[in-house]
């Protein structure tokens, strides 16, 4: 059984190289703005502020250092071991002082168990057109609190959820097939005849290619339809009644997309 049933649960956590979307608890390795709505947690690591060079710190070190050395100097250590010395204990010191501390990053503590229930995205175009997505299904889950008359709120943050997981799969198979797309444009087919098998195969995975980056295309611009309907049906509820039929529209729309493949 997946760790998000029941309810269904989708976590997404975003650090500066990877989004990932899960059915499993995420974490982020340091402090992170957490957001939770729906049938969602989102989780973003905090930014965190550049650390300058401490220049006090680094002219306290050198003092120390020097007349450390000078001390070991006219007790009689070799110069040579003093320099040595010297310079060692104050590039640790100094590295100490402006080292940086790595950034955060996401933490997927149960991805090994359940790669199934885990979709990474680390592509820039994925990684925007995931988050584009995921701002239009918090448009439409802040006006459920009053479309109670066209949809249950739990049953449409549930929704927005659903189509937001389904979203990160195919932005992730997406993701996978772009190496060989971009080998496709820019290698040649090798020379030979057209009878010849391995000529005959590279097509044929060539076109099977095509066909699925093709197919991404139309099933991704479902869920933007349906998602930017669901959240301006929702805004304009609120003073428009009429509107009530769009927003069950909708999430008709949303409940069909995600019970189409799941």
């Amino acid at each position: 059984m997946s760790p998000s049933e029941p309810p269904f649960h989708l976590w997404i956590a975003v650090d500066d190289t990877r989004t990932m979307a899960a059915l499993a608890p995420l974490k982020v390795s340091k402090p992170s703005l957490k957001h939770e709505w729906g049938s969602m947690t989102d989780l973003r690591a905090a930014p965190v502020p550049q650390k300058t060079p401490n220049v006090a710190a680094i002219i306290v070190l050198a003092t120390l250092a020097l007349i450390g050395a000078l001390g070991l100097f006219f007790s009689g250590v070799p110069a040579l071991a003093v320099f040595v010395l010297a310079v060692l204990v104050l590039g640790l010191s100094s590295a100490g002082v402006i080292s940086q501390a790595p950034p955060p990053h996401v933490v997927a503590p149960d991805q090994a168990a359940f790669p199934e229930l885990h979709r990474e995205l680390h592509e820039n175009e994925e990684r925007e057109e995931f988050s584009e997505l995921v701002v239009l299904a918090e448009r439409a889950g802040r006006a459920l609190p009053d479309l109670e008359e066209a949809i249950e709120p739990a049953e449409g943050g549930r929704l927005l959820a659903q189509a937001l997981w389904e979203a990160a799969d195919i932005l992730s198979r997406r993701q996978q097939l772009r190496p060989r797309v971009a080998r496709r444009h820019h290698q040649p087919l090798p020379i030979g005849t057209p009878n010849n098998h391995a000529v005959q195969a590279l097509v044929k995975q060539r076109e099977k290619t095509k066909t699925l980056w093709e197919q991404t295309e139309p099933e991704l611009a479902r869920i933007q339809t349906a998602l930017e309907l669901a959240a301006l049906g929702g805004e304009n509820a609120r003073h428009d009644p009429d509107a009530l039929e769009a927003v069950r529209e909708a999430y008709r729309e949303l409940a069909d997309l995600y019970g189409e493949r799941f």
